[in-house]
């Protein structure tokens, strides 16, 4: 099932703001969380963001696979940047809810986020995640996330 998901295209959607690029690295390099966890953008496009985080021994738990905690920080973020790339400029994005399922253990060589918006909204946008693990060339699913991204537009929240 995951292999012909990923085959189908993501929908073409065009971003309010021109600089939603430039925007989205910039708010994603303030991140110290990501800083600790290693991660790195890939890809940007309005409505789709991929996130790469290396294996590394300060993000185990007790049997040696990356904690959960690390591989939901990289989703619920590619989720939030996904929807971030869909809101208008001085506009700020929150995380509302997810359901994080964890269907495989976090084993591999890197490990690579995927978050896609579903449904934008003036307000809120949902969101669906995803979390491969890279090892020996493979790719293997391992995560599934359903999020709500609220768009902010307070004073002193801007992304």
């Amino acid at each position: 099932m995951a292999a012909d998901h990923q085959k189908n295209s993501p929908p073409d959607y065009s971003a309010p703001d021109p600089d939603f690029e430039a925007r989205g690295r910039a708010s994603f390099a303030k991140q110290t969380m990501m800083a600790t966890l290693g991660a790195e953008i890939l890809t940007v496009r309005p409505g789709h963001v991929e996130i790469a985080m290396p294996f590394g021994a300060h993000i185990l738990q007790q049997h040696g696979f990356v904690h959960a905690a690390a591989l939901t920080a990289i989703v619920d973020t590619a989720c939030g940047f996904a929807a971030m790339s869909m809101m208008p400029k001085g506009a700020g994005v929150l995380t509302t809810e997810f359901k994080m399922n964890l269907m495989s253990p976090g084993k591999g060589e890197r490990f690579v986020a995927v978050g896609r918006v579903v449904k934008p909204g003036r307000q809120l946008m949902v969101t669906l995640g995803e979390c491969f693990a890279e090892e020996a060339g493979k790719r293997k699913l391992i995560t599934l996330m359903t999020a709500t991204m609220m768009v902010m537009n307070t004073p002193g929240i801007v992304d």
